[in-house]
């Protein structure tokens, strides 16, 4: 395990809105503000297989107090590019043309739920939770996701979570969509979204330098 400002704390962090076995997740607090990251990967990929991807241009936000939107403000696309840029930095070609991409990323954005840590083996959880998910067909005509690793998960307050999928597998009837890399961030919101935007891209940069895998 690494020990940075923002710690890398291995896990894939998915959704889930409402599960048994809580559990407090450490504290930003005693960090100096800074957000958590966690990452998680499937062990099993060579990345730098990997020659071009897709970030959507907007941000999935899930509140449990509304339904969920698609946030394109200038503060969502600050959050897309700083995850565009350290992919090209890694030497991966962004295209506009999500169908002719090897990867894609989406980000959620998760506001006002609770903190939960649990060993889940369902790959299908999502299934319960309509609305309140990116849907596989986003990229294509899969049916379902498939994460090809252990889950483990915390869901709190001001949370984004980023997730990179593998769009060169078969498509079809019956076909799972992998998810193949977790970014997880969580900390308390910023006094406004200027000092938020800059603390999250400074997450995101450190979700990166913590995954040495992904690379060219």
């Amino acid at each position: 395990m690494k020990h940075n400002r923002i710690p890398a704390l291995s896990g894939l962090l998915m959704l889930i809105l409402m599960m048994s076995s809580c559990y407090k997740a450490p504290s930003p607090v005693d960090k100096d503000g800074e957000y958590l990251v966690y990452t998680y990967a499937d062990e099993e990929k060579d990345f730098s297989k990997y020659t071009t991807f897709h970030i959507a241009d907007s941000i999935l936000v899930v509140d449990n107090n509304s339904l969920p939107v698609y946030d394109k403000s200038k503060f969502a696309v600050g959050i897309v590019d700083s995850y565009r840029k350290n992919m090209e930095g890694l030497g991966y070609v962004f295209t506009e043309d999500k169908d002719n991409a090897d990867l894609g990323i989406q980000v959620t954005y998760i506001v006002e739920t609770q903190n939960y840590i649990q060993y889940f083996n369902d790959p299908y959880w999502w299934m319960d939770y309509p609305g309140y998910w990116w849907t596989p067909g986003y990229w294509g005509s899969w049916d379902r996701w498939s994460y090809p690793y252990p889950v483990s998960y915390s869901v709190s307050t001001n949370t984004f979570l980023a997730e990179m999928v593998d769009l060169t597998s078969a498509e079809g009837d019956g076909k799972e969509l992998q998810v193949i890399w977790n970014s997880f961030i969580n900390g308390p919101q910023g006094s406004s979204l200027y000092n938020d935007l800059n603390r999250v891209q400074k997450a995101v940069e450190q979700s990166f330098s913590q995954s040495g895998y992904l690379k060219k």
